[in-house]
């Protein structure tokens, strides 16, 4: 065969080959098209919009959900508020008890010093010093709580703390000093309780 003629054959076996591949290259392309169309999210048919019926449904179901949210908090604050009420109800009911545990014994000193005043053998010294000892001791406990005396003699008459009883003549004290306590005054935390009662340096 001619070099001529081998030509020919090759680029007639080429001309009947392209049209081939050509084919087949366009069957994998339309292949891979319904691929992508059936994967696609886009391709899935539409769920069908919500009916009247759904949407009351949903909007009863919803409505029942927050009723029972609101019942469930409305009964917890209830509760809470009963029991706020309670505890403040006993707070104030023994909020003086750590006052008055520490008062006890005080008033058992008291009590032993009425019954040995009463015995045949009383013995009036011993008893003024337990009395003494029973007064230092209360007044301890109402310091640990804030209570203080108010000072009274050699200072100077204040009405805020003070309350006058009498006037002395005295050439020993300056006028308007307090000279006697007739009343101790005592003051909670700064705050005054009760006023001293005193006598006032002064001219009737």
């Amino acid at each position: 065969m001619s070099a001529k003629k081998r030509k020919e054959s090759v680029e007639k076996k080429q001309d009947n080959d392209e049209p081939k591949i050509d084919k087949e290259f366009e069957n994998l392309h339309e292949e891979i098209e319904s691929d992508i169309a059936v994967d696609s999210p886009e391709q899935h048919e539409p769920e069908a919009e919500p009916t009247e019926e759904d949407l009351l449904e949903k909007e009863r179901t919803k409505a029942k959900n927050m009723e029972e949210r609101y019942l469930r908090v409305n009964a917890e604050f209830e509760n809470y508020k009963k029991r706020m009420i309670r505890e403040s109800s006993d707070r104030f009911k023994y909020f003086n008890l750590d006052l008055i545990k520490e008062l006890l014994p005080s008033l058992d000193n008291i009590d032993r010093a009425i019954s040995h005043a009463k015995s045949d053998n009383t013995d009036v010294d011993s008893m003024i010093v337990g009395l003494e000892m029973v007064t230092k001791m209360t007044h301890e406990v109402f310091e640990k709580f804030g209570v203080t005396k108010v000072k009274t003699v050699g200072e100077e008459f204040d009405p805020n703390i003070h309350q006058a009883v009498g006037v002395d003549d005295s050439d020993s004290a300056p006028d308007n000093q307090v000279v006697e306590e007739c009343l101790k005054g005592y003051t909670l935390h700064g705050r005054i309780i009760r006023p001293a009662m005193v006598r006032v340096s002064g001219k009737n």
